[in-house]
């Protein structure tokens, strides 16, 4: 009994609570109108819509959803620091600290979901 709470005590103090609750990543769902247009991440084409994608944490992403005989729309997506997560970590001391703060597990996407409605071009 001594020996499993020693091991849980030490995954504890070495792990940080961001990076063994939230991970490294964030679920995005990207939606439009018309549906069925072509989503770029940061120009790299992902797929179309409705589409969920699941992207890294610490970076911002411009988001371009075209569809043919529609304006092209446009978004970002921010990485925002979870205060909740900072204080958990201040709590349970410097490790915890310096693993999310350098993993970026701190951080999420905002926001966690874009709909973009395109203008059609036809006159």
């Amino acid at each position: 009994m001594k020996i499993a709470i020693l091991v849980v005590s030490c995954v504890l103090l070495l792990c940080s609570c961001a990076t063994i609750f939230s991970g490294n990543t964030d679920d995005v769902t990207i939606t439009s109108e018309p549906v069925g247009a072509l989503v770029s991440i940061d120009g790299i084409p992902r797929g179309r819509t409705p589409l969920e994608l699941s992207l890294e944490k610490g970076k911002s992403y411009n988001v371009t959803v075209s569809h043919d005989g529609y304006e092209t729309g446009y978004a970002t997506l921010t990485d925002k620091v979870g205060a909740g997560w900072v204080v958990l970590d201040i709590l349970a001391g410097l490790v915890p600290i310096a693993i999310d703060a350098v993993t970026g597990a701190w951080g999420g996407l905002s926001p966690d979901s874009v709909h973009l409605v395109l203008a059609s071009t036809a006159k």
